[in-house]
């Protein structure tokens, strides 16, 4: 796998995984995509953070998925290859929920307008 720059969820599929805690938010997508595909994920260890689920992939313990950002970080600590996933569900969306932008601190205010500048559409 690590010769390749992108792999399908599903050629992941057989190999042993290590995963987050369960309730994570990412987990439980991952997981509800290999349920929608009739499939579940073999775990040999999970863990509560994207740097024990990247250490835990280097040392050779099982196949990890993390974001993007947690992937690179991990690069930088732990001999991994970082694959991309080629399933439309891997490209995750996240919205900022608010009441009102007025009502918002300074520096709130300052964050929304951050992160407002990563949209890509």
């Amino acid at each position: 796998m690590a010769n390749h720059r992108q792999i399908g969820f599903t050629d992941l599929l057989d190999h042993a995984f290590v995963g987050l805690a369960e309730g994570s938010a990412l987990q439980d997508h991952i997981e509800g995509q290999a349920a929608r595909i009739g499939r579940r994920l073999n775990f040999r260890l999970r863990v509560r953070s994207f740097e024990g689920v990247c250490r835990l992939a280097a040392q050779d313990v099982g196949v990890g998925i993390v974001p993007q950002t947690a992937a690179r970080r991990g690069r930088r600590m732990a001999a991994i290859a970082e694959l991309n996933l080629t399933d439309k569900w891997a490209t995750r969306r996240l919205s900022i929920c608010l009441q009102s932008e007025e009502d918002l601190s300074p520096l709130a205010r300052d964050l929304v307008e951050h992160l407002g500048n990563f949209r890509q559409d």
